[in-house]
C-alpha cells in the first residue's frame, strides 16, 4: 500500500464505499435485497441516539439485516471501533443478526493475507466477536446472492444465478469506476471486481491508452434472436470505443456453475445433420435413429460405435456449433461467441474462443469421442437431442 496523506485516505474510503454501493444496486437490481441503508446509526434510548455507527445495513426479503463496513486499512484501532460498534447495534437492534467487514479486492497481498488470519480467528472462535466474517468485494457479493437464493429450488436458482451473473459482468465493464482505474492507475481509486475486469479487457489485447470508453450489455434485444427465432449463444457485447473514434466489439458466453456439465443446447437430428456435412447420408441416419431411441442403452452398442466413428471428424464443427453458434442461423456476426467466462463459484475464467475449444476438446471425451453427453429432454424423446458440455475449472482470475 502506498504512503498516503490524510486526504488521500479519505478518498480511497470514500472510493471503497462507492464500490459497495455499486454492489448493492446490482443486488437491489437482481431483488436480493429490498433496501439499503446508508451511513447507519442508533444508540441506546437513554443516551445518544446517534452513537454507534456503520457504512450500510441491508434488509433482505425476509427482513433479515445485515451490518456492512468496509474498510481500507487493518489497524487494531480501527478493528476494534467496527467490533464496538456492531456489538452494540446488534444491542439495540435484535433483527440485525449478521454483521460482515469488506475489504478492497485490491489491496497488497500482505494486507489480505492479515484480514484473512483474523477472519480465521473469527471463525475459529479464538477471539470473540462481534463481527461474523470479513470478506473481499466479489466474496460479498457471493453471500449475498447465497442467502437471498437459499430457499430456492436447485433448477430455478441456477436460471435465475446464471441470467444475473451475465448481468453482473455486463456491469462490471461497463463500471466507470473501474475504467478510471484502468486508465489512470491512481492509488486511491477503487474498482467493483477490478480484477475481474482487467483480466477481461487485457484478454481482449485492449490498450488502456488507446481506449475513450467501455460499454458492455447482455440486453437480449440488443443482441437478438437467430433467424430460426432461437436465442443466440451470446451473453454480453462489449463495444470498446477508442479514441480515434473506431468501435471494436467482443462477445462472451456466460456460464456459472458448479456442475461438471452443463446444458448448451437441444436440436433436431436433422438440424445438427445439416451443420456438420448435409452431404453425409449414413451420419443423417445414425443421428435420427439416436434421437429416436433417446439414450445409449436404446440405441445400441453397435449403432453407439458406427455413430461414433461417423462422427470423429466432425467434432470441431459440433463444439463450434453448440458452443459458439458458428454454422447457425445467426443474423450477425455480433451473435457468434469470441470469449467464454466462466464462475464455478471458486474461481472466475476468461478464456478466448480458441482456447477454450482447444483445453475442452483436449479432455477425456464424455460420449461418442464427444466432450458432450447426449440424451432428451423430459418428454421430448424422439423429437430432438440434449447435449451438455464439460466445464473448465482451472482459471485465469482469483475472486
Amino acid at each position: 500500500m502506498p504512503q498516503f496523506t490524510n486526504t488521500d485516505k479519505t478518498l480511497h474510503g470514500k472510493n471503497a464505499r462507492d464500490t459497495l454501493e455499486e454492489i448493492f444496486s446490482e443486488c437491489k437490481k437482481f431483488k436480493y435485497i429490498k433496501e439499503v441503508l446508508k451511513d447507519y446509526r442508533c444508540g441506546y434510548e437513554e443516551y445518544d441516539n446517534r452513537q454507534f455507527y456503520c457504512n450500510f445495513v441491508i434488509v433482505f426479503k425476509d427482513d433479515t439485516k445485515w451490518i456492512v463496513n468496509i474498510t481500507t486499512s487493518f489497524r487494531s484501532d480501527r478493528l476494534k471501533g467496527n467490533q464496538w460498534d456492531t456489538y452494540n447495534i446488534k444491542e439495540i437492534d435484535p433483527s440485525i443478526n449478521y454483521s460482515i467487514l469488506v475489504y478492497p479486492d485490491d489491496l497488497s497481498k500482505d494486507l489480505k493475507d492479515d484480514f484473512i488470519a483474523y477472519k480465521m480467528r473469527i471463525l475459529n472462535h479464538q477471539h470473540f466477536s462481534a463481527i461474523d466474517n470479513i470478506v473481499g468485494q466479489g466474496e460479498l457479493f457471493e453471500l449475498i446472492e447465497n442467502y437471498a437464493n437459499g430457499n430456492l429450488k436447485i433448477g430455478a436458482r441456477k436460471d435465475i444465478e446464471g441470467n444475473n451473473f451475465e448481468s453482473l459482468v455486463a456491469k462490471i465493464l461497463s463500471s466507470r469506476l473501474n475504467f478510471v482505474k484502468w486508465t489512470e492507475n491512481k492509488p486511491t481509486d477503487v474498482g467493483f471486481q477490478f480484477d475481474v475486469f482487467e483480466r477481461i479487457v487485457d484478454c481482449f489485447g485492449l490498450d488502456r491508452s488507446d481506449v475513450a470508453g467501455i460499454r458492455a450489455t447482455c440486453d437480449k434485444k440488443e443482441i437478438g434472436r437467430l433467424t430460426s427465432g432461437g436465442t443466440a449463444k451470446t451473453d454480453i457485447i462489449v463495444s470498446a470505443e477508442l479514441k480515434n473514434g473506431e468501435i471494436l466489439n467482443f462477445t462472451i458466453s456466460c456460464k456459472k456453475t458448479s456442475a461438471e456439465t452443463v446444458a448448451v443446447g437441444e436440436f433436431k437430428a436433422d438440424d445438427i445433420a445439416d451443420i456438420l456435412d448435409p452431404c453425409n447420408g449414413r451420419l443423417r441416419e445414425l443421428l435420427l435413429n439416436f434421437q429416436a431411441a433417446g439414450s445409449f442403452d436404446r440405441f445400441g452398442g453397435e449403432n453407439s460405435l458406427a455413430l461414433e466413428k461417423e462422427i470423429k471428424p466432425y467434432i470441431g464443427r459440433l463444439f463450434d456449433f453448440l458452443i459458439y453458434g458458428t454454422g447457425g442461423k445467426e443474423r450477425n456476426p455480433l451473435q457468434l461467441v469470441g470469449y467464454v467466462v466462466v464462475d464455478n463459484r471458486e474461481s472466475i475464467s476468461i478464456y478466448t474462443a480458441e482456447e477454450y475449444r482447444e483445453k475442452i476438446l483436449n479432455e477425456k471425451p464424455i460420449s461418442l469421442g464427444t466432450p458432450f453427453s447426449w440424451t432428451y429432454q423430459s418428454g421430448k424423446r424422439g423429437k430432438s437431442i440434449k447435449f451438455k458440455c464439460r466445464v473448465l475449472r482451472n482459471s485465469r482470475i482469483q475472486k
